[in-house]
Order: structure tokens, then C-alpha cells, then sequence
């Protein structure tokens, strides 16, 4: 018989809510406002309570890679900022002696994440509990569907665990990302060039020559600040060219509809131009890409 209560969340980045956790997949943002991010906090010592347990933490990350070494998948890293997230909802939990995901007025979970932490993820899960101890919280873990998904998705490669005694009961909270690689504009520019080429190899078609419009980047920077990766906010300083926008937390997937644009015989050149930012559709980042056809 279990004992511990539990409750399990997932989201991708961009969209919101409760549910079974999913691949992040591109995302188009239509009227998403710009909001302005707090820098990463660092981690310090002396914001942690003394009622944290601090065994217990270790214990449940040593519990949670053995479950997935078990299973066949990779270990989870240890994360400082995911671990103040976690610790800092534990506490919220402790103070309404309740199990909840989102408290009234609380930030989402990749909103409170990207609050302490500069990690780049394109998804989060979290699960939540309460037991006597580390060891009953993870059996309780592992016996229910929803938090075993989360506790041995593969997809998951960072994590962080907070432990809270309080009145004889141990508040446990786990929260998991997928942290995506960190390129820079001209390995963005690269990573998505080889992607074009590719798709024009493919198709039997002769490679595009690479052309560097001035000021690209910047420009589809300033669609992350809008919030929007339309094409037609380019058109105006790119004008008489196909355009393709989008966004995606691994820039080299381009998008199913770029994909005829691409195979155009008549196309000779292509510019790239990349941005990768956070605003409120995505608290933790993504990149944001232009593709122009000449």
C-alpha cells in the first residue's frame, strides 16, 4: 500500500498547462507579448532553510538514476538552479501544507525556472509528494504512471530535487528539463545551411550558394522582441524574396512547410539569420530562425 500523496506535471516550452509530457516540437507564436525576464538569480547558501533535507535530496537523485539505470536510460545531472526551483515551490507547498503544482499568483514551472536559472530547455516535468521519507516518496514515484513517465523519460537530462520536513511529513519536489545545446548565431547559421543543403541533395537538386545579408540576425532578433516569427515583418527590409521563419529548440528541424520553398528549382542563393531569446512564449529560450531564397 502506498502512502505518500504524489501529483506529476510536464510542459513544453511555448505551451502552457498540464499534461502527459511530449516532444517539443516547432512552434509558431502569433500575439505573444515581449515581457521582461529577471536575470538568472545565483544559487546561495544562505537562502536555504534549515529545514531542508539535504540527504534527503541526494538520496532521491541516487534513487531516481537507479530507477532509470535500471530501465535502460541516461542519468540525470544534478542542477543547481533546478534545485532552488524546486525548493523554493517545496516551500510554497510546506506554508499551504498542500500538494499543488501552481499556486494562486505563482509563475508557471518554466517561468519559475528561467526566474533562477540561465539553462537552456525546451522542457520541463515536475512530480510532487509528501511521505515519511526519500525512499517511500520514490516507491510511491515509481508505482504511479504518470510520475514513472517523467522520472524515466529518457528526453529529461537535467533535474533537481528540494526535501522539506515539516510536521512529520517529508515535502518532496522533482523537477526535470531537457537542456538543449548552446549555439552561437554563426553555428546556428551553419547547423541550418548543412539542414538546406541537405533537403536540396535530397531532392536531386544543386546546392544554394550562401549569400549574408546585412544586419539579418538582428532583424529576426527583433522578431523574438515581437514575439512573432512572421516572414512579413522581413518583407519590408528583405523585399522581393521568399522567407522562412520559425522557431525551435533544435534549429537544424526545419519546418514541414519550408520543405517545397526549398526543393524551388529556380532558387540560386539563401541567407540564414538566427536569434536565440526568451520572452513569454518561451521563458527558457529558443532559437529563432530566418531562411531567405533568392
Amino acid at each position: 500500500m502506498l502512502w505518500a500523496l504524489v501529483a506529476s506535471f510536464a510542459m513544453v516550452a511555448g505551451s502552457p498547462g498540464t499534461g502527459a509530457a511530449t516532444p517539443a516540437t516547432p512552434a509558431r507564436v502569433h500575439s505573444s507579448q515581449l515581457t521582461s525576464q529577471p536575470a538568472p538569480k545565483p544559487v546561495s547558501a544562505a537562502s536555504v532553510s534549515t529545514s531542508e533535507d539535504a540527504a534527503a535530496e541526494r538520496e532521491l537523485l541516487e534513487l531516481a538514476n537507479r530507477d532509470r539505470r535500471e530501465a535502460g536510460v541516461p542519468p540525470l545531472r544534478a542542477d543547481e538552479s533546478l534545485t532552488a526551483a524546486a525548493r523554493a515551490h517545496a516551500q510554497l507547498m510546506v506554508a499551504n501544507a498542500q500538494l499543488e503544482h501552481q499556486f494562486s499568483g505563482e509563475p508557471s514551472l518554466l517561468e519559475r525556472i528561467a526566474h533562477v536559472s540561465a539553462l537552456r530547455l525546451d522542457r520541463a516535468g515536475e512530480n510532487i509528494a509528501h511521505d515519511s521519507c526519500a525512499a517511500g516518496a520514490e516507491e510511491a514515484f515509481m508505482h504511479s504512471p504518470a510520475h514513472r513517465r517523467n522520472l524515466l523519460d529518457p528526453g529529461f537530462n537535467v533535474a533537481g530535487f528540494a526535501a522539506i520536513r515539516s510536521q512529520g511529513r517529508l515535502y518532496v519536489v522533482q523537477d526535470f528539463g531537457r537542456e538543449v545545446a548552446t549555439h552561437t548565431p554563426a553555428q546556428t547559421r551553419d547547423l541550418v545551411s548543412h539542414a538546406v543543403n541537405d533537403v536540396r541533395m535530397q531532392a536531386g537538386l544543386t546546392r544554394l550558394s550562401q549569400y549574408a545579408p546585412a544586419k539579418l540576425d538582428d532583424a529576426v532578433c527583433s522578431l523574438a522582441q515581437a514575439g512573432l516569427p512572421s516572414a512579413r515583418l522581413l518583407q519590408t527590409a528583405y523585399d522581393n524574396r521568399r522567407i522562412i521563419t520559425y522557431t525551435q529548440s533544435r534549429p537544424e528541424i526545419l519546418p514541414q512547410g519550408a520543405l517545397n520553398l526549398l526543393r524551388d528549382h529556380g532558387a540560386r542563393q539563401f541567407a540564414v539569420g538566427s536569434c536565440f531569446a526568451r520572452n513569454a512564449a518561451y521563458p527558457t529560450g529558443m532559437y529563432w530562425v530566418a531562411i531567405l531564397l533568392y
